[in-house]
């Protein structure tokens, strides 16, 4: 009798256990739209976001995956194009500075050139790189390798003009100055390096208070690069002598991105779920566009919620007056000067 009564018991848990895991899965599968954007949520949800970027003329959004690139409206948030191709997880990507075209840097080891209009394929490269940039001419590629160089190449043939050595380790960020005559480099061996494009000469080298640097960007002026490190610091740097300007501190979680504003004014950083916006020339915080944790808990009571918590990428729109944030599995704009929630591209 008594195990009779276990197997029915057994056989109830299973039943149980069944109808609870469907029900979650129709919570994933189908969560209600609310306030998502149309067709928000049409990726596979473990996709991951690693890099976002916003056209010239700040009408859309590029964003790399750990299963592709999309294209999306930065008014409407709809998804306008797809661009297959990369087999792997996508690291980075940059928009051309006539913003006809993007580049990427895949894990299958080549790097890509996209019709932003159609999602075509139109060049591969084949160079294994973790991150990428266009100069401001738009002729020629910088990419920084997953061992220790960087890699001067030429759009159209991905002809390798001129290869730039001197860092020790990985490449993890690199820059071109705004003018197109320098580049910057921060890497694995804890040192941001300046380099000269017309020759590939090393101009200088910064180490010291540096402490892991993972992402690097130079001023609109092209008189300042502010690099980020694992002790939760922003750095500001004087190109010309390599001097440290400021360091501003106040950051709760390790930095991995940062952003210059268009007009050089401001410097944003992501601050867990919330953007701190800082004062360039007095380090001073200006405000906190803060509203992501409520956000999340919206979406976690209705059954959705989708992105791990924290913010990790922040980009400036072209005329300054949104902040793209992102997290691994959604992209937030925020109106910068009213610090309100504009649209959510979400469903990675």
């Amino acid at each position: 009798m008594k195990n009779r009564l276990f197997s029915i018991l057994i056989v109830l848990f299973i039943a149980l256990s069944f109808t609870l895991n469907n029900l979650a899965q129709d919570m994933q599968d189908d969560p209600q739209q609310g306030d998502l954007p149309d067709g928000a949520e049409t990726h596979i949800k473990k996709n991951r976001i690693r890099m976002i970027a916003y056209s010239p003329d700040g009408t859309r959004i590029a964003v790399a995956s750990s299963n592709g690139i999309w294209l999306y409206d930065a008014q409407t948030g709809h998804e306008l194009v797809q661009f297959p191709g990369h087999k792997g997880k996508v690291w980075n990507i940059a928009f051309s500075p006539d913003g006809k075209t993007i580049v990427s840097a895949g894990q299958d080891m080549t790097i890509r050139i996209w019709d932003v209009n159609t999602g075509r394929n139109l060049r591969t490269f084949r160079y294994k790189v973790w991150d990428i940039a266009f100069s401001p001419d738009g002729k020629t590629i910088i990419s920084g390798d997953w061992n220790k160089n960087l890699y001067l190449l030429d759009t159209d043939t991905g002809k390798r003009l001129r290869t730039l050595s001197g860092h020790t380790e990985g490449i993890w960020d690199v820059a071109f100055s705004p003018d197109g005559k320098t580049i910057t480099s921060v890497g694995r061996d804890n040192t941001l390096r300046l380099w000269n494009v017309n020759t590939g000469q090393l101009l200088r080298t910064i180490t010291g208070d540096i402490n892991s640097p993972r992402n690097v960007a130079f001023s609109p002026d092209g008189k300042t690069i502010a690099s980020v490190g694992r002790d939760n610091t922003l750095r500001l740097w004087n190109v010309n002598t390599g001097q440290l300007l400021r360091t501003i501190t106040g950051n709760a979680s390790i930095l991995k991105s940062l952003a210059f504003s268009p007009d050089g004014k401001t410097i944003a950083a992501p601050r867990a779920g919330d953007i701190n916006l800082w004062d360039v020339n007095t380090g001073q915080l200006l405000r906190t566009i803060t509203g992501y944790w409520e956000n999340v808990q919206l979406r976690r009571t209705r059954g959705r919620i989708l992105g791990q918590p924290g913010i990790f990428i922040v980009v400036f729109s072209p005329d300054g007056k949104t902040i793209a944030g992102a997290n691994a599995h959604e992209v937030h704009l925020w109106d910068v000067n009213a610090g309100y929630l504009r649209k959510l591209i979400s469903g990675f």
